[in-house]
């Protein structure tokens, strides 16, 4: 079991299935799944659904990304891990294409936003973890008007204090989303930092 542990971390799976886990053995699914019930490195996320200790503590960002595919994490989560905000994030949001009950760790519950294919964008790998970018996090934000306005607001002046938003992508993303909703409130939050874009780029006011 050790041999198959080192083998699914080097290939970036600290989320695995007892189905990957089988396979890898070669071994019935009843046999693999006592091993691994008894084994201290693995712990159970849900039926079915496993994850690795790896010693250095447990990373719910690289977890909550891999539960579902395709997926990422987004929303105050995101805001968190680009470090443009100050609260604490208890609850890890994940946009995914399918819908999937919310999972509990702890004092931290990881919760899964579906939405449409052509909404499903703007997000990279870093690691083993899936991350929305600060402008998709910010549009997503807006989208499914999670956190509150305040927080986005908040959260979009300190990325623009320490210039690591790209205004250009940033109206791109809201385009693409094609909602009324998320441009009436981008163009609030631009407003607000005296931004304006217009056919020629974007300029401060």
């Amino acid at each position: 079991m050790q041999d198959i542990l080192e083998e699914l971390e080097g290939h970036g799976k600290v989320v695995f299935t007892l189905n990957d886990a089988s396979k890898m053995m070669n071994k019935p699914k009843s046999y693999t799944s006592k091993l691994l019930s008894s084994n201290k490195r693995v712990s159970r996320i849900e039926r079915g659904k496993y994850f690795i200790n790896t010693g250095k503590g447990i990373d719910l960002y690289e977890i909550a990304s891999q539960i579902v595919f395709p997926s990422y994490v987004s929303l105050f989560a995101a805001f968190q891990y680009h470090m443009i905000t100050d609260q604490i994030v208890t609850t890890f949001s994940v946009i995914s294409l399918k819908r999937h009950r919310p999972i509990t760790f702890g004092d931290n519950k990881i919760e899964f936003r579906n939405v449409q294919k052509d909404k499903f964008f703007g997000y990279t790998r870093e690691k083993n973890i899936y991350i929305a970018t600060i402008e998709k996090a910010i549009v997503d934000s807006l989208y499914l008007n999670l956190p509150s306005f305040s927080y986005v607001k908040e959260s979009f002046s300190t990325a623009i204090g320490r210039q690591i938003i790209n205004i250009e992508k940033l109206v791109e993303f809201t385009n693409r989303m094609n909602s009324g909703i998320v441009t009436k409130k981008m163009n609030i939050l631009l407003s607000k930092e005296n931004i304006r874009v217009s056919k020629s780029g974007v300029e401060k006011r």
